[in-house]
């Protein structure tokens, strides 16, 4: 066993562990899709009385010279608002685990204005955090595989399996679809794929639990691994509450890092768990319009969505979603899969070459 193996042993048997939550959890957190007769099932619809109030405060704050970076909650206080803060808020930390909020006329604002409304009802919700080491706390989810082809996911545009992101609350609004289709939204319930491992899978679900060591994609920091140096657990259980953090790609690409890729038996575990997340009685499936946003608690809810294809449209006519990354202290949650985040590094962008990096290391 090399040095690096060695330590990275006894790395794993300091990792702290927690016990697998060993019955089935009845919450509204462990949906199915026939739980939804319709869309309006899961969602919130502005009134024209709030959107009267969020044309006075989008006034109100460009007349004050407030931009993006200097929007705090108290520049966005739009009471009429409120009923609809609080749905959010009681659907992602103790319900469901998500809400669809519907009818802002997006074709009513600019681009930038659109931006400050998001941003504005985000800091009701949570404290807005860096997206990528660009430092975009409001991030823009669109496909630039054309300028950069290594491009992170949420800036190409090929399907995303069922994942969650490195904050506590993603927000996705969306100001322009595909010019040629797809780019559909599926959510799954973290919650209920666990049910369904326990009874079917149980040791699967232990495995699930142990964790793996995740990838970096290159926005590590000055001194730090390209991966984790400890295994970051895909459902962990702390005070009674079930939480998954899970990304394929950083999986695989992190264990291959470590020098031990991921074998047969170990690819059948993550292959499993997929295959249950896509069930199609456990993935709810919709095409976000313009001017619908979503909410997530990302802990309980997994989020994927179909490749897309804008054609040859010029970069400002391709399927747009602002996205925010809220930092709310919504759960208890394992250390290793709370995450503030990535910080800002000048001079670099949200680009990996995962081909590169594993042929390396195998080399």
């Amino acid at each position: 066993m090399t040095a690096t193996l060695e330590a990275r042993a006894a790395q794993d048997s300091d990792t702290p562990a927690t016990p697998v939550f060993a019955a089935p959890i009845r919450h509204p957190s462990a949906w199915t899709v026939a739980d939804f007769r319709s869309p309006a099932d899961y969602s919130v619809a502005l009134d024209a009385a709030q959107l009267r109030d969020i044309v006075a405060a989008v006034r109100r704050i460009k007349a004050a010279g407030i931009g993006l970076d200097g929007l705090q909650r108290e520049h966005f206080e739009v009471p009429s608002l409120r009923p609809v803060v609080k749905e959010i808020r009681r659907q992602v930390e103790d319900g469901r685990g998500f809400v669809l909020l519907r009818r802002l006329p997006v074709e009513d604002y600019s681009k930038d204005d659109l931006g400050l409304i998001f941003w504005g009802i985000g800091t009701h919700l949570g404290r807005g955090l860096s997206q990528s080491v660009m430092g975009d706390r409001l991030g823009h989810v669109k496909d630039f595989s054309r300028e950069d082809p290594g491009a992170r996911a949420y800036r190409n545009k090929q399907e995303l399996s069922p994942h969650t992101d490195s904050c506590d609350l993603v927000g996705l609004l969306c100001l322009r679809n595909a010019q040629a289709g797809g780019g559909v939204s599926r959510l799954t319930s973290a919650i209920s794929v666990h049910n369904a491992l326990l009874a079917e899978h149980p040791d699967v679900l232990a495995a699930l639990y142990r964790g793996y060591v995740r990838h970096r994609r290159g926005e590590e920091q000055p001194g730090e691994l390209p991966y984790t140096p400890y295994r970051i657990p895909v459902y962990s259980n702390v005070e009674g509450k079930v939480s998954a953090r899970y990304v394929r790609s950083y999986i695989e690409a992190g264990e291959a890092a470590a020098g031990r890729p991921l074998g047969p038996a170990e690819r059948a575990i993550i292959d499993t768990f997929e295959a249950v997340t896509k069930r199609p009685e456990l993935m709810l499936e919709f095409t976000l319009q313009p001017g619908e946003a979503y909410f997530i608690n990302n802990y309980t809810i997994l989020h994927a969505r179909t490749a897309f294809d804008d054609g040859d449209a010029p970069e400002d006519a391709r399927r747009h979603l602002l996205r925010l990354w809220l930092d709310a202290p919504i759960r208890p949650v394992h250390p290793y899969i709370r995450s503030r985040g990535i910080l800002p590094a000048a001079g670099r962008t949200p680009s990996f070459d995962w081909s590169s990096s594993i042929t390396a290391v195998r080399h």
